[in-house]
């Protein structure tokens, strides 16, 4: 590896703990997840990559994504979520035979609002978690009790009865 190759895989190892890494990302000005390089990309199946994070949070941490431009799970054919669904499977096992660790989390991350990259390109994060402080959160102040939560969704049941619905006249699998 030359010594330019070489600094380069160096900051994106430590961008995220350098402060670098909002600068970098910003800076792109294109969909990263279009652009994928094969170099990084650890397996491919069905139009489905499991690729390398370039800027990880923890050794070991892989994203899932389709090659295509998807924003959301409900682009997906029933065929590229089965694969997702594979890829989330083999995820797990190669963290815990590769790195050792037994727990994953995974994290979608689907529209604008919820990723930090320049378009909004749906994908998942397979993130070894060995212990909670990777996972720090912002917590906010709640309106509601969990009993009132509870009583919000049950009151939307027909609502729901309506989702399921579309959702299994939409994706039923024809066998």
């Amino acid at each position: 590896m030359s010594d330019e190759v070489n600094e380069k895989q160096k900051l994106y190892r430590d961008a995220r703990v350098t402060g670098k890494y909002d600068e970098i990302w910003q800076s792109v000005g294109k969909c990263v997840f279009c652009d994928l390089k094969d170099k990084y990309v650890v397996f491919e199946e069905n139009g489905i990559v499991m690729t390398i994070v370039l800027f990880a949070y923890i050794d070991g941490h892989v994203m899932i994504l389709p090659r295509r431009h998807v924003r959301s799970v409900k682009d997906l054919t029933p065929s590229e979520w089965e694969t997702m669904r594979k890829f989330m499977y083999i995820a797990k096992k190669l963290i815990r035979d590769i790195h050792g660790v037994k727990g994953m989390q995974l994290v979608e991350k689907e529209g604008s609002l919820a990723q930090s990259t320049v378009t909004d390109h749906l994908h998942f994060h397979c993130i070894p978690f060995d212990g909670p402080d990777l996972s720090v959160w912002n917590y906010r102040t709640l309106k509601n009790t969990p009993l009132e939560n509870a009583n919000l969704y049950k009151a939307a049941s027909k609502k729901i009865t309506k989702l399921s619905d579309r959702f299994e006249e939409k994706y039923k699998n024809e066998d």
